[in-house]
């Protein structure tokens, strides 16, 4: 099926279809073959596909990864593993019609991750960083031929993660930046045994703490990148906590809208995030979501990464942003752009990690 026909192909956005046609750039940026992209979405009839088709496809390149690793090509297992890790993510994503099969696939991801870790070309650490009486889960990456190596802080968003995150891990590491993903409360694997709480900044904060005891990273060099909904967090981080020397704030937002204002897809993953049960109830919880009064201590660098044309988070929020910090702030915005702007991905995402390598 062609990109045209998808794009054709149903008007109602939540259909599966639509869904990855209107995706077509995130999938690809995010590694997703194109070839297999196609082939998943000609195979999609309805929601209960979404889950069984992309598991379909991580179970092939986890066979492929498996056969490769018994040859010896221990570099293409780790992409076959890590390529099956993405595509059970994508199995899951948005995905809230059953809880328990989207905990079941995000068990499945991490576990095709942590194969694909040691044998990536710059290998992944699996490590733990305590935050009151939890565990957080974190994944540390090191550059090579660097003994003290700044680091960045890598947030998701609303169903964003520390596994999709290896293309702009790659970037820092190729410019000497250690990287450091974690999923949050509500976030990732994490929402599973904790939902969404007020105050996420202060698992980065303890992220921090773990950080400062790693002695091949330097404490002094210490930035953030939040990446949608992770671009309320990450501001919210660096405005409370001055060991952030650097912020990245990517297709972030100032302040939460009102429920109705989002699709049912996002609508239904902002009430699972926050363990709301009614819109009023999750309008309610949500109202802690605001950097006014937060923003205008951010002292560090800003990068303020914006599309004109998001429609998850209004562009008025990045000028927001811009606007108050009270440190030196970049702005990115391209007024044709979507959300993340995935569709300039080949340099929006290097712009990203040039500014996290120049300012730490």
């Amino acid at each position: 099926m062609k990109e045209e026909q998808l794009k054709a192909d149903g008007a109602d956005s939540r259909t599966p279809k639509m869904v990855v046609s209107n995706g077509v750039d995130r999938f690809l940026a995010d590694g997703v073959h194109y070839r297999d992209l196609i082939t998943i979405g000609e195979q999609l009839t309805d929601w209960a596909s979404w889950p069984v088709v992309w598991s379909r496809f991580a179970d092939q390149a986890e066979a492929r990864g498996d056969v490769q690793l018994v040859e010896g090509h221990s570099l293409s297992a780790g992409d076959e593993f890590f390529r099956a890790a993405l595509y059970r993510h994508y199995a899951q994503y948005l995905y809230f019609d059953d809880v328990a099969v989207k905990e079941q696939i995000s068990i499945r991801k991490h576990q095709s991750f942590e194969k694909a870790a040691p044998l990536l070309d710059r290998p992944v650490e699996t490590v733990f960083f305590p935050y009151k009486d939890y565990k957080f889960k974190a994944y540390l990456r090191l550059p090579r031929g660097v003994d003290k190596a700044p680091v960045a802080i890598l947030i998701g968003g609303l169903d964003t993660t520390k596994v999709d995150y290896r293309n702009v891990s790659d970037m820092l590491l190729a410019r000497g930046v250690a990287t450091f993903a974690f999923d949050g409360p509500g976030q990732g694997e994490t929402a599973f045994f904790l939902r969404l709480t007020p105050h996420f900044e202060e698992t980065v904060s303890a992220a921090i703490d773990y950080l400062e005891k790693r002695p091949e990273i330097d404490a002094q060099r210490i930035g953030i990148v939040g990446r949608s909904l992770g671009g309320y967090f990450a501001p919210k981080a660096a405005a409370v906590d001055d060991r952030l020397k650097a912020l990245v704030a990517w297709a972030g937002m100032w302040r939460l809208e009102p429920m109705a204002s989002y699709d049912e897809a996002n609508r239904r993953g902002l009430m699972f995030l926050g363990d709301s049960h009614t819109v009023e109830e999750a309008d309610e919880f949500y109202r802690f979501m605001d950097l006014e009064g937060h923003a205008q201590k951010i002292k560090c660098p800003t990068l303020v990464m914006h599309g004109g044309l998001d429609q998850a988070m209004p562009v008025r929020n990045a000028h927001q942003l811009a606007d108050a910090v009270s440190g030196p702030v970049t702005r990115m915005i391209w007024d044709d752009s979507g959300h993340c702007n995935h569709d300039r991905s080949h340099y929006a995402r290097p712009a990203i990690a040039d500014f996290i390598a120049r300012n730490l």
